[in-house]
């Protein structure tokens, strides 16, 4: 299985029933790029994430993940869909980690971050448990691991969910909105981990509002509208100098 980290989209389109939610986008992320996609509400990002994931296939248009056509093989002839045990093996490969925390409230801390390799992957229980203890000592939640998510704080939490999405050794990590649930307080927590990852080199696509951290951790920076990537270029680019009258009235409102 090919696993090399990148995102390659082109004529992206997407509707839900008479809503067409993406139009004609385009997408190029290199292995190893942050990428932070901010934009109103309603503006298609979370859809476009979804996409990358496989929660949502593309209606037109070309997506390859990890220099794989997602949910079917091409041959000379037609397209071909995969049996639903590879597209779980392709989805493996795509971390998310959204909103909300999602975590199975009967399980500890460990075994949240320990179902994903035991059930999906089969791998060794020990082992599996190994490595929850590890990524949770990553996430600053050394000791952590016999709590139930109730006796967690939000923060606490997202971090636990961000460490299950890593248990499965994924290539890329898409984060949709991870600290807009969380106390002001608690979002520099999860903040710090996102930016360990990076420096560690994952690729990241991120949907954000936090400007700051899409200023100082991101390469590149999409803006989306109606469905529709605006403007995209550096980060610090953009968003010093936004080129799209559109960006910059969005700018001017959250900076």
């Amino acid at each position: 299985m090919t696993c090399d980290g990148t995102v390659h989209g082109r004529g992206i389109r997407k509707s839900f029933g008479s809503k067409t939610v993406l139009q004609n986008i385009d997408l190029d992320i290199a292995s190893g790029e942050i990428c932070c996609i901010i934009g109103p509400s309603g503006s298609g990002k979370s859809t476009l994430l979804r996409c990358v994931n496989g929660l949502e296939t593309v209606d037109l248009g070309v997506l390859k993940v990890n220099g794989e056509h997602f949910g079917y093989y091409e041959t000379d002839t037609a397209f071909h869909a995969l049996s639903r045990k590879r597209l779980a093996e392709q989805r493996t490969k795509v971390g998310i980690v959204f909103q909300q925390f999602n975590l199975f409230p009967n399980m500890t801390a460990r075994d949240n971050i320990m179902a994903g390799p035991v059930l999906v992957k089969h791998g060794d229980k020990q082992q599996a448990s190994e490595q929850a203890q590890q990524l949770l000592a990553s996430v600053g939640l050394s000791g952590f691991g016999g709590h139930y998510p109730a006796q967690l704080s939000g923060g606490q939490q997202q971090r636990v969910a961000i460490a299950r999405a890593l248990a499965m050794d994924p290539q890329i990590m898409l984060f949709d909105e991870p600290t807009s649930a969380l106390d002001p307080e608690k979002v520099g927590e999860v903040l710090a981990v996102m930016k360990d990852l990076a420096q560690k080199g994952m690729t990241m696509i991120v949907v954000t509002h936090e400007m700051g951290f899409a200023r100082e951790v991101a390469d590149t920076l999409l803006f989306m509208d109606e469905g529709c990537i605006v403007e995209r270029g550096d980060a610090r680019e953009v968003l010093a100098h936004p080129k799209e009258r559109r960006t910059q009235a969005f700018l001017e409102r959250v900076l």
